[in-house]
C-alpha cells in the first residue's frame, strides 16, 4: 500500500466513523435500518438487538453474529465498507 492509498483509506475511515456516530444519535426505538448491512433488520425494541463490537450503535443479529465471527478470526469489516457509510452525504 502506498501513502496515496493509505491516505484515502485513513480518510475513508474517519468519514465512516462519522457517518456511524451520526446514525447512532438518531437510533431510537422504532424500526431502522442495520447500518452495517443496510437491510431494515433492526427490531423496533433496540435493545433487543446486537450492539456493534467496533462502534457505540446498535445492528441486526446477524451482522452481531458476523461481528463475531469476524473478530474470532481476526477479520473485522471496517467501517468504511458498513452500509451506512456508503450512502452519499
Amino acid at each position: 500500500m502506498d501513502y496515496e492509498q493509505f491516505s484515502q483509506d485513513v480518510t475513508a475511515t474517519a468519514a465512516a466513523k462519522r457517518a456511524v456516530d451520526e446514525f447512532a444519535k438518531k437510533q431510537v426505538d422504532g424500526l431502522h435500518i442495520c447500518p452495517r448491512c443496510g437491510r431494515l433488520t433492526v427490531k423496533a425494541r433496540l435493545t433487543t438487538n446486537a450492539l456493534s463490537r467496533h462502534a457505540d450503535v446498535y445492528i441486526c443479529d446477524a451482522c452481531g453474529n458476523d461481528e463475531a465471527v469476524r473478530e474470532m478470526k481476526g477479520d473485522p469489516l471496517p467501517l468504511k465498507d458498513w452500509a451506512i457509510a456508503k450512502i452519499p452525504r
